[in-house]
């Protein structure tokens, strides 16, 4: 049993670091993105906390409703698996202590009420029964699309994303990747279907790749679990046939850890691609060069938020940091 828990600990850890990497992708070129963001000391974290900077009305037109959801401060809460009851209510209790960090800065600051930010709250979940909705007090927001709820009043300053229930259209299609099953695997679809000049194509199945390859073998998985790995096989398959020709045009003849280490360097390249920041020829070939799997993670994590090419090559990770002071 323990080894059967570990795998559903490593794929829930995989899915967190998915969904924040993505996230960081899509919204960085219209605000600030803090991942695992400090709520409350270090007792709490926000998954993703979203600060709207800039308009970029082209990115947000191509996010969808993702982009009409992002205004303002946002902190998005993500769960692979449907809300429990204490799940929900941690989401919330977040919110609200933002808020009162909001109104002791402006105390401080000795700031009118009226000018502080209020933050908002987008939980994104797989699903999401009748009698939850009931027993929370969600109800479907007013005027709002299929598959989009909301707590109580709008003092709540809420939205629920619930990915089964959204309409299957290109406008849903980045929500719906942060699905399950079927719903995840047909944004897939779309999403390897989408136009080659798109930069957040490459750049996101880059990380779905750098993802799959994350992931536990399927025999240390459960039946349930299994469907992350079935939804992201045939894009990982594309980009194995592409390296293996690659490699036969190069004279190169790669292991399986090589191959995994080139795919995670790329991904990194295609996520700072998609945010269209200038990679040097002497920046690509030190990132293409790193066979370091620890090192690339960083810079995979870090790819999405780093205000440079540079500033995310300096980001080192713990046991090349320790090596440096030892």
């Amino acid at each position: 049993m323990k080894p059967m828990k570990k795998a559903r600990d490593d794929i829930r850890t995989c899915h967190d670091e998915w969904v924040k990497r993505a996230l960081s992708l899509w919204l960085g070129d219209l605000g600030s993105v803090v991942l695992d963001a400090r709520i409350a000391g270090q007792s709490r974290r926000g998954d993703v906390l979203y600060t709207e900077r800039r308009g970029r009305p082209a990115r947000r037109r191509a996010l969808g409703m993702l982009g009409d959801l992002a205004r303002g401060e946002m902190l998005f809460e993500i769960s692979r698996n449907p809300f429990a009851e204490l799940d929900f209510k941690s989401c919330v209790a977040k919110l609200i202590e933002l808020e009162a960090h909001e109104a002791r800065e402006a105390r401080r600051d000795r700031r009118k009420q009226s000018s502080i930010v209020r933050p908002a709250l987008c939980a994104i979940t797989p699903s999401m029964s009748r009698p939850y909705r009931a027993a929370m007090g969600i109800r479907r927001l007013t005027g709002g699309k299929r598959g989009l709820y909301t707590l109580l009043g709008p003092s709540w300053r809420s939205v629920i994303v619930v990915a089964n229930e959204l309409p299957r259209v290109r406008a849903t299609m980045w929500l719906r990747l942060l699905g399950r099953g079927e719903v995840q695997a047909g944004a897939v679809r779309e999403l390897a279907q989408m136009s080659v000049q798109d930069p957040l194509r490459d750049a996101t199945l880059a990380l779905l790749i750098a993802w799959h390859q994350s992931l536990p073998p399927p025999e240390n998985q459960s039946e349930a679990d299994r469907e992350l790995t079935m939804n992201l096989d045939q894009v990982y398959e594309r980009w194995e046939r592409k390296t293996l020709a690659r490699g036969r045009r190069e004279g190169k003849a790669e292991g399986k850890a090589e191959g995994k280490a080139e795919g995670k360097a790329e991904a990194v390249l295609a996520v700072l691609a998609g945010r269209e920041l200038t990679v040097t020829a002497a920046q690509r070939k030190q990132i293409l060069a790193c066979a370091d799997s620890s090192q690339l993670d960083v810079w995979l994590r870090a790819a999405g938020t780093a205000s440079s090419v540079k500033a995310l090559l300096s980001a080192v990770a713990p046991s090349r940091a320790r090596a440096r002071r030892s």
